[in-house]
């Protein structure tokens, strides 16, 4: 497989203008449930929930190549992974538990990357905390790649000299 990414900066850019925006109009944040539950907008396939937070599986259109991911994203308002109680951090390993065996009994992926992002050097440029839940399979063009290894081809594309 051959990949190659060429950033060069612009992304961060990108992601510290949506954090600003969301920060400045927390009204507008499409992660903060209502109270059904329910995320912003019509691009959720499915949801699950306890009391602390929900899952919602984005329609095909808006996963971005990502089949049947979604986000568990905690109720009350929090940026980041760090800043969950003790009950939100229990309650979102929980439902990640919930999600999976719904996955697992759906659509049998073969494994998963789970993942947080964290402001906007880290790829967050929504400022409510999200865990990112993406199932994979043994057919993906990238199975066997997991989170780090895209990290450090960029890195590694960086140092060598153009």
């Amino acid at each position: 497989m051959k990949f190659e990414v060429q950033l060069g900066g612009t992304l961060l850019q990108k992601r510290e203008q949506e954090w600003a925006h969301y920060l400045a109009q927390p009204q507008e944040n499409p992660l903060i449930p209502d109270k059904a539950g329910r995320l912003r907008g019509e691009n959720q396939r499915f949801t699950l929930q306890n009391d602390l937070c929900v899952y919602s599986q984005l329609e095909p259109q808006y996963a971005e190549g990502l089949l049947h991911s979604g986000v568990i994203v905690t109720k009350r308002p929090c940026e980041t992974v760090f800043d969950l109680t003790p009950e939100e951090a229990a309650a979102v390993h929980a439902l990640l538990h919930e999600v999976r065996a719904h996955l697992d009994a759906t659509v049998r992926p073969d494994g998963y990357t789970v993942g947080w992002n964290v402001y906007p050097a880290g790829g967050q440029h929504i400022p409510h905390v999200h865990l990112h839940v993406v199932p994979r399979w043994n057919t993906d063009a990238a199975a066997g790649a997991g989170l780090r290894y895209f990290l450090k081809t960029v890195a590694q594309a960086s140092e060598r000299p153009s």
